[in-house]
């Protein structure tokens, strides 16, 4: 049976997609035969510069080494593009946050065992319903219809009722200040004409992402997954919002924005795991352990738009955010994406209080286009992006 993600997003970007270059494969040349103690890696000063895969004395099956990917597989950027470091350790604030801090605990054994069932989930097959959940039968359904140019708006109403909450978040857009009706607009169908064909792609695409990010188990998921799903979609948006400014190679706006939505899928299949493997609600733990995490929260995330049919470029430019042994050579959107990702990771922390907005530091660096799209990414919603259409 066909797997449900790759029928929704072969709808999505249409069938012309098939035609163009197949994803980059999952390098299988690369075997290292161990994984670090966590103690043995160092930290790494540099933001998004993850530490490598050193060999230490901590034997992983075969099966799992093969998925650790080195990064220099994708396909070289034409030109060198400069990625943006900031003066803030805004990686390590943000993971520090979403764990609830370093508590009293385990340090080296915790680590480790969290790091080998993390190499062992690598080896394992992602399409599995219990990694990753399946997608509401109305979505592919839905965005099929939308490619559908002869569609009648009463055929898109009656698919989109099936789902409660597709319905409130079609009905909330078009009652947002950008519409600003005179009177509150219930009616579904009127809802679906003022939105227009555009902006229902980007409401389907948030609610589709969103039971993979809400995902609710122990208590570090609990905790991380409102504060995710919420640096998610505001990384989206920011990728969405700069991609205004970027000469698109191989890509379009709503690409980008998927590419940021799809950026911590990984990361919260990573704390699924977290949960089942420690028995404490916190544990101390070091930076090596924190780089390595994200490291293989990057490379579920790729892993699994690679299952899923994503285009090449979006594969790549998450490909580009796990790191590796060798220098990214960063291609246009996974600039981007690492951009995006700062940024709303910034944003968010300002406003939970975690940083100071005042902090002469938060925006050194970025260049003016990067400084308005943190200054109003609050401002910002999914439906409120320049190419939706109004006009029905």
């Amino acid at each position: 049976m066909a797997n449900p993600f790759n029928q929704f997003f072969q709808r999505l970007f249409g069938t012309e997609q098939e035609s163009k270059t197949k994803s980059p494969p999952v390098a299988d040349s690369v075997t290292p035969e161990t994984v670090p103690a966590v103690e043995n890696v160092l930290p790494v000063v540099v933001e998004n510069t993850l530490p490598p895969l050193a060999v230490n004395t901590t034997v992983v099956p075969a099966a799992a080494a093969t998925q650790i990917v080195e990064i220099n597989n994708a396909t070289p950027s034409t030109e060198k593009l400069q990625i943006w470091k900031p003066a803030i350790p805004i990686d390590t604030l943000f993971f520090d946050w979403i764990m609830g801090y370093p508590g009293e605990g385990s340090v080296a054994d915790t680590e480790q065992k969290v790091l080998q069932a993390l190499y062992g989930l690598l080896a394992s097959d992602l399409n599995d319903a219990v990694v990753v959940p399946r997608m509401p039968s109305v979505i592919p359904q839905l965005l099929a219809s939308l490619r559908n140019k002869s569609v009648a708006v009463h055929e898109l109403t009656r698919l989109i009722i099936k789902d409660v909450v597709l319905v409130g978040e079609v009905v909330n857009s078009v009652n947002s200040a950008l519409y600003n009706p005179a009177d509150r607009i219930s009616s579904l169908e009127k809802a679906v004409i003022m939105l227009g064909e555009d902006g229902l792609r980007f409401v389907i695409a948030k609610v589709a992402f969103r039971p993979i990010i809400n995902l609710s188990a122990g208590p570090y998921t609990r905790r991380a997954a409102p504060h995710l799903w919420l640096q998610s979609e505001k990384c989206a948006l920011a990728c969405h919002a700069l991609s205004d400014h970027k000469e698109n190679n191989g890509y379009d706006a709503f690409q980008a924005f998927l590419t940021g939505l799809m950026k911590n899928v990984g990361l919260i299949i990573a704390f699924r795991l977290l949960d089942q493997e420690c028995e404490q609600p916190k544990f101390r733990y070091s930076a090596g352990f924190q780089h390595a995490m994200a490291s293989v929260a990057a490379t579920l995330s790729y892993r699994i738009a690679q299952r899923w049919d994503f285009p090449p470029t979006v594969i790549q430019a998450l490909q580009q955010q796990a790191g590796g042994r060798k220098a990214v050579e960063w291609t246009a959107l996974g600039q981007l994406l690492h951009d995006a990702d700062l940024i709303s990771k910034m944003r968010v922390l300002v406003n939970q209080a975690q940083l100071s907005r005042n902090d002469q530091q938060l925006k050194s660096g970025l260049n003016p286009t990067m400084a308005d799209c943190f200054d109003n990414l609050n401002t910002l919603q999914a439906y409120e992006l320049r190419n939706v259409s109004t006009n029905g």
